[in-house]
């Protein structure tokens, strides 16, 4: 059973990772236990799906745009002197920079899925913000100013997990409140047995037979 204590803390601090370089992979894999601590909580497994897909589409869009940097990087020495081939090498290095951030694009779309889906359980409702905020960034990765939402989306989601609360709203606690007190049930009525009136005949002993037949005058028929 997922705790959202134990979410709060690995998201939050991981939220926090995320945002340097040497720090994000660590900081990622927080943020994924996290969001599964978060599913099996509310017992809504598309939480932890969608987030999934959308880490998984996130990797995929970073190692191309990687890749064609490196690329871009590697050949620019070579074809400096040729205008030409420069043209070509950015015209290649845009193609994949478009593809990267179409990818991004959509696995933004299934993060804010999975986030709006936990704003809805938990009543938190940053979640919804900070993942607004990514796509947005995400959009206008192009524009170079798509930088500036990423990173406010980036805040917000550290504020969205250190707010989640230790139970879910509306969650019916097993232990009583310390105010109240629990109501003794009734006790259940005694049935008293009636004593029967007739008194009890107790043995007698042969003194108290003798003293009797003693008290009582003899009866003697006259005889003509």
């Amino acid at each position: 059973m997922g705790s959202l204590k134990t979410a709060r803390t690995w998201g939050g601090i991981g939220a926090i990772f995320s945002l340097f370089y040497v720090t994000y992979l660590v900081g990622f894999i927080m943020k994924l236990f996290a969001v599964k601590e978060i599913a099996e909580a509310t017992k809504k497994e598309k939480i932890f799906k969608d987030y999934v897909w959308a880490a998984m589409l996130n990797i995929v869009a970073s190692l191309v745009l990687s890749w064609a940097f490196y690329d871009m990087w590697d050949k620019m020495a070579d074809v400096i002197h040729d205008p030409e081939q420069v043209a070509e090498l950015m015209s290649a290095f845009g193609v994949w920079s478009f593809i990267s951030v179409v990818l991004m694009i959509i696995g933004v779309w299934f993060m804010k899925k999975s986030y709006d889906a936990i704003a809805q359980e938990t009543g938190v409702g940053t979640f919804h913000t900070a993942a607004l905020f990514y796509l947005i960034g995400s959009i206008l990765m192009l524009l170079m100013v798509g930088y500036f939402f990423i990173l406010v989306g980036a805040i917000l989601e550290i504020m969205a997990f250190f707010a989640l609360p230790e139970e879910l709203p509306g969650a019916v606690s097993e232990t009583p409140a310390p105010d109240e007190k629990p109501v003794p049930e009734p006790a259940p009525e005694e049935t008293v047995e009636t004593e029967s009136a007739e008194p009890s005949e107790e043995p007698t002993t042969p003194e108290e037979e003798s003293a009797e037949a003693s008290k009582e005058p003899s009866e003697e028929t006259p005889q003509d």
